[in-house]
């Protein structure tokens, strides 16, 4: 991979020696970032295939794709065509629709490959999170081709479905390779590639809520190593963002460089942990609310972002609230709180409020079982102020950037059109919707979660010109 002026970024070798060191074997075992990186398709197909006349499955949806020279996913195709080796190429969703990672879907995209020995993957980030979950039921070698620089979840084992309703994320498998060309990168609608963006701005609020959750032994582990192979690129990221309309290939490069590295270090972590936090669950709330209504779904990235900028104010007002002492915690009880729980779920249908009712409450559960643990965050909270400053950022300066960057700021502008108070309710309940435990989650055991503070925290993106 390139160096850029703030460092070097993580190449496959390094992301290598971290798996090793974790003792994870890294199955993608090539990551090719370049000008016309499909030229490399069918060599690394003719590698991966376990014989030359296996068939190919290429696994794509109804949306045109463009590369340097016209359609990608007929150059896929035809790359991959020859006089031994049959290419079946299968179309999923319905046309004019966004693909969701459903079960129906799944089964229809299972079908669809048969038995072919390899898959090849192109579109969005949905389609890999799909391709790897087919790929991981036939067990057979997967290729992802990316198709923009929306999402940094290309590069992992684990893939966001829709189960009962509710976004999950799961374990799935990591693609064997990855092939990122720059022309389609270049190609892609700006709104894709600012996206992107917009995910990797969770670098400056989930690795907080990582370490506050891992304090009270809470999902896996912190791995500060990890936060470190993203985290100092985040001036860089801001920097590329105010110009990415330009589309300067090394800008390209370096947003598609980080994407990867920060989906390695999600697969890594055997957890999204170090990239989904509070900014997630609102952007997954507000993704299954569209779906309910039947509503155009916003990019998930331009949701992450905006989410970003509201967990940085819940973290400010938290921060101001308590000080360098944190008070005594009491645990929400399960009796007490399933029924609104299941209330504030109701209109997403009965079967998702109970499937978001079943993870919130397993968190409960173990939180009231573990009293010792809130009383070591309370001990180790004044040491911890120096580790959250580090990786935090001030809130007027991430609004500045994505401002400069001309992506949205409200989540009223997106395409989903959600109104004041669905937004609202989005940014209340997203910790109440799964077991990960994050920053909202200690706001609401300290007694401080309420209208008031809610309110508080949109009011003070309003005054920025950014949230509802």
């Amino acid at each position: 991979m390139n160096v850029d002026h703030a460092g070097q970024l993580a190449g496959i070798t390094e992301i290598g020696r971290l798996a090793a060191e974790r003792g994870v074997t890294l199955p993608l075992t090539e990551l090719v970032i370049a000008p016309n990186a499909i030229g490399e398709l069918a060599r690394i197909v003719d590698e991966l295939a376990a014989t030359h006349n296996a068939d190919i499955a290429v696994l794509t949806d109804s949306v045109y794709y463009a590369s340097a020279t016209g359609s990608l996913k007929p150059q896929v195709v035809q790359a991959l065509s020859t006089a031994d080796r049959r290419v079946r190429h299968v179309i999923i969703g319905e046309p004019g629709h966004r693909v969701h990672a459903d079960d129906a879907t799944l089964r229809d995209a299972v079908k669809g490959i048969g038995d072919a020995g390899l898959l090849v993957t192109v579109g969005s980030g949905t389609m890999a999170d799909i391709g790897k979950v087919v790929a991981q039921r036939r067990r057979i070698p997967h290729v992802v081709v990316q198709t923009a620089g929306s999402v940094n979840g290309f590069a992992d084992d684990q893939s966001v479905l829709l189960v009962d309703g509710a976004k999950r994320t799961t374990p799935s498998s990591w693609p064997d390779a990855l092939v990122i060309d720059l022309d389609v990168i270049a190609s892609a609608p700006i709104e894709l590639n600012r996206a992107g963006v917009g995910d990797l701005t969770s670098m400056f609020t989930a690795p907080a809520d990582w370490l506050l959750a891992s304090t009270i032994g809470f999902g896996k582990p912190y791995d500060s190593e990890l936060v470190a192979s993203v985290r100092p690129h985040g001036d860089r990221l801001l920097e590329v963002a105010a110009r990415l309309d330009q589309r300067q290939p090394r800008d390209l490069a370096f947003l598609a460089q980080l994407l990867s590295i920060s989906g390695f270090t999600m697969g890594l972590a055997g957890a999204t942990a170090p990239s989904s936090g509070l900014e997630h669950v609102i952007s997954h709330l507000l993704e299954m609310r569209a779906a309910a209504e039947r509503k155009v779904s916003a990019l998930h990235g331009e949701q992450v972002g905006i989410g970003v900028l509201v967990a940085t104010a819940v973290w400010q007002r938290l921060r101001a609230a308590v000080g360098s002492a944190l008070p005594e915690l009491s645990v929400p009880d399960p009796a007490v709180r399933e029924g609104d729980v299941k209330k504030a779920f109701e209109m997403l249908g009965r079967t998702t409020a109970l499937e978001c009712w079943s993870a919130y409450s397993k968190k409960l559960t173990a939180l009231r079982g573990a009293p010792e643990a809130l009383d070591s965050l309370r001990a180790a909270w004044p040491a911890l102020q120096e580790s959250f400053d580090h990786l935090l950022t001030p809130l007027p300066p991430l609004v500045d950037a994505l401002r400069a960057a001309g992506a949205p700021l409200r989540f009223g502008q997106l395409a989903s059109r959600f109104d004041a108070d669905t937004v609202t309710w989005a940014v209340t309940h997203g910790h109440h919707m799964r077991d990960r435990f994050v920053v909202s989650d200690l706001v609401e055991m300290l007694g401080l979660w309420d209208e008031g503070f809610v309110t508080g925290v949109l009011d003070d993106l309003d005054a920025l010109g950014a949230g509802r």
